[in-house]
């Protein structure tokens, strides 16, 4: 739609500047042979057109809003007066009919319609048929008029017919693109929401929309759809966050499953699910899937959100061969929140069990049960102190459950170990970071995640395991688990030894502040101590919160 607003605006713009060229030929062909008041009044009254159609040639918004209707009601208003001027004279005809067939010809390829240049023809024949009569004229005259007229349709018929192929070669080109995008975007991208504003600018650009949105179903409320992704081509525009379903352009369409296409018809602009726009037109599709029983069943189909378009500069409607773009557009969509909603199944499954795992596991120690939980809490507490987003706490949630998951892979005697461990039997447990990072790799976890795993047991100064991390390459979440888990592990029993009192905890932490652990982290942990807030926490390891403040 938008390329080819595109070639109607350059043809009408070659046309109003030709439009000089055919005013002073008339003009030309005119004087000496009538009143060269009339003809300075006639061309001077055209040139004030031509310049207001030139005007409107050169601001892009001016044309779509009824640029083009102007432009082509004074080449109709042009071959009219010229067929008539021609027939004028009682002496001779002149060539002025000629300027019919330039006319015809821009008329066929701006509107790329054989219908509209036959008309124009045969409004200019009649024209001349008239004048033919009226004058008397010699009938070779006029026969040549006609002959020269009589081929416009013709030649309308054949641009017209060329143009209309031309673009509707394009066009195909330009869906069959905006597909591919999609479907590589689909196929290459691991995050739904990029993909997704990806099939929605190709949506946008393709058609030539002013904006669009896809809202999608919400897995915890079924009667709401959410707003995944919204571009604008002209810049930001308010987009709602959330939409009804049943309410609104896209409420209806996810509601009733059919697609709709709505247009200003010149009158109020339209509302449109709360956009900050001015609308003149608007299309919707539902973004559907279909779900397959057991053999014998008949498929049933879900419809899981809309996609929708909205348009501030033009009021046309849709095409049909635009609609199937959308619907396919639409299909893809679908196809990436399906996936997408099944991948986050199965990851929530796979971590749920590996979470169960680790709890399992701790269980086999009576010295480190609940240990990965109290870490997790202790560093949920800092995280929220700290400012953390949610995105942040969930990887310092999960990657704190999971952090000593690869224990499973060091012996219960070294595990259990009454006394302290020999040096072989501590670099077998200095493993357990590494295993644990393997066995969590294939999970697609988050590099965070996966840091805090690998990496728990890292310090400031490069003197931890297993990769010797220090300084600025420790971010503040794995900061944050390192400090946790060594707090932890001080105020809680160990087989070979009981609970250290907190004031000693503290000594060491302050201690290793600036040299092993970040001293941010280590004063939100006093405070946190000073306020009583991890009192509930360690009730089973120490007496009583004055102690604590103490």
């Amino acid at each position: 739609m938008k390329q080819r607003y595109a070639r109607q605006h350059a043809i009408d713009t070659l046309a109003v500047k030709l439009r000089w060229v055919l005013i002073a030929a008339g003009g030309l062909l005119c004087w000496g042979r009538t009143s060269p008041w009339l003809i300075l009044g006639v061309c001077v009254g055209l040139a004030a057109t031509n310049a207001y159609a030139t005007r409107i040639s050169l601001s892009p918004p001016s044309y779509r809003r009824n640029g083009a209707e102007i432009i082509s009601g004074l080449r109709l208003l042009d071959g009219i007066l010229a067929s008539a001027a021609a027939f004028a004279h009682s002496h001779e005809a002149l060539p002025l009919w000629l300027i019919g067939l330039p006319i015809v010809c821009f008329e066929a390829l701006s509107s790329r319609s054989s219908r509209r240049a036959g008309v124009f023809a045969g409004i200019f024949l009649g024209v001349d048929v008239i004048g033919t009569v009226v004058s008397g004229h010699p009938v070779g005259a006029a026969f040549g008029a006609i002959v020269v007229l009589g081929s416009s349709p013709l030649m309308g018929l054949v641009l017209a017919t060329y143009r209309s192929r031309e673009e509707t070669l394009d066009a195909r080109d330009r869906r069959l693109g905006a597909l591919m995008s999609s479907a590589s975007a689909l196929a290459g991208s691991q995050d739904l929401q990029s993909m997704i504003i990806r099939t929605v600018k190709a949506a946008v650009r393709d058609l030539g929309a002013t904006a669009g949105y896809v809202s999608i179903v919400s897995e915890d409320d079924p009667s709401l759809l959410i707003v995944e992704a919204a571009y604008g081509v002209d810049g930001e525009y308010e987009f709602p966050r959330t939409i009804a379903v049943g309410s609104g352009v896209s409420g209806y369409v996810a509601k009733m499953g059919q697609p709709i296409s709505i247009h200003d018809n010149g009158g109020d602009p339209l509302e449109c699910d709360g956009v900050s726009l001015r609308i003149r037109s608007a299309v919707s599709v539902p973004i559907s899937s279909r779900t397959f029983g057991a053999p014998g069943q008949a498929s049933t189909e879900q419809i899981i959100g809309a996609l929708t378009l909205v348009n501030s500069e033009s009021s046309e409607t849709i095409q049909t061969e635009d609609m199937e773009l959308l619907r396919s557009l639409s299909s893809l969509i679908a196809t990436a929140v399906i996936s997408a909603r099944i991948e986050e199944r199965r990851r929530t499954t796979f971590l749920r069990t590996m979470e169960s795992l680790a709890t399992a596991l701790e269980a086999r120690d009576d010295y480190t049960r609940g240990h990965s939980q109290r870490v997790c809490e202790l560093s949920l507490l800092i995280g929220q102190s700290l400012g953390f987003s949610s995105d942040a706490l969930e990887e310092l949630r999960v990657g704190t459950v999971l952090h000593d998951i690869g224990k499973i892979g060091v012996p219960d005697a070294i595990l259990n170990k009454p006394g302290r461990l020999t040096d072989e039997e501590f670099d077998i447990m200095k493993s357990h970071p590494v295993i644990g990072y393997e066995i969590c790799k294939p999970l697609m976890l988050s590099e965070g995640v996966l840091l805090i795993i690998r990496n728990h047991h890292e310090k400031l100064d490069g003197s931890g395991y297993p990769d010797g991390l220090k300084g600025g390459e420790l971010p503040l979440s794995l900061r944050i688990v390192c400090v946790a888990d060594a707090f932890d592990a001080m105020s809680s029993r160990r087989p070979y030894r009981g609970v250290m009192d907190i004031s000693v905890v503290l000594g060491e932490l302050s201690k290793g502040a600036g040299v092993q652990f970040d001293p941010v982290v280590v004063e939100c942990i006093r405070s946190l101590l000073v306020s009583g807030s991890l009192n509930e926490m360690y009730s089973a390891y120490w007496d009583t919160g004055e102690e604590l403040a103490a």
